[in-house]
Parts: structure tokens; sequence; C-alpha cells
């Protein structure tokens, strides 16, 4: 079975998650490698605050404020 990026519309293969294309951290759509972005968030742990790197589609990138 296939699906296509949210971005490009590359068709890509779904047993190839995490080879070729990942899925946005937001939006949950598929997007190739080619159109990834990632941005930093801050994640609550047990004794203190951290950023984690999630991986996310243009449409979903948010706007620079500035």
């Amino acid at each position: 079975m296939e699906t296509k990026c949210i971005t490009c519309g590359k068709e890509m293969k779904i047993s190839d998650e995490g080879k070729q294309w990942r899925s946005c951290y937001f939006c949950k759509k598929p997007v190739c490698f080619d159109d990834l972005h990632y941005i930093g968030i801050w994640r609550e742990g047990l004794y203190d605050r951290f950023i984690e790197v999630v991986p996310i589609c243009k449409n979903c990138k948010p706007k620079k404020i500035g």
C-alpha cells in the first residue's frame, strides 16, 4: 500500500516509514524527508523541563515573529 507526501505529492510505501518519510507531529500526515522540518518543543520531565525535537510539515511550521 502507498501514501503521498502532503507537501510535494511524492508516492511512498507505508512500510518505508522512518526510512523515507515520517508523520508530522501536529497533523499526523506523511511527509517525505525532502520536505521535513524539525522544531523543538518544551516538555515537562519528572525533575526538569527539556526540549524535544519533533518532525513537522511545511503547513504546520510556525510563522516567524518579528
